[in-house]
């Protein structure tokens, strides 16, 4: 996100930022294989949004599920990953470091 963000901010300096339409889907874990799960992926982008990214000041998160052709579904549900959301949100609204 550096150099999106980077391109965005330079548009106009005293501007906000926005994320619109990010999310992440559920998929099995797999011993030995790289990645994190759904909550710590979402968590990690909040909190890089609030230290890494102290423009961005509104983040839309795609909230669908979906069926596929093979008959398997995409879950991108933000409900599907437990409380994270109730525990997160306090520490999204608050101010970035200085």
């Amino acid at each position: 996100m550096d150099w999106p963000y980077q391109e965005l901010s330079g548009i106009d300096p005293s501007k906000p930022v926005m994320i619109a339409e990010w999310a992440t889907g559920e998929f099995p874990y797999t011993p030995g294989e790289p990645g994190i799960h759904k909550p710590e992926w979402i968590k990690q982008a909040l909190d890089l949004f609030r230290t890494k990214y102290p423009r961005v000041k509104a983040a839309v998160y795609w909230h669908e599920r979906w069926q596929n052709v093979d008959q398997s579904y995409s879950n991108l549900r933000v409900d599907w990953v437990g409380n994270l959301i109730l525990r997160a949100q306090p520490k999204a609204a608050e101010p970035a470091p200085r």
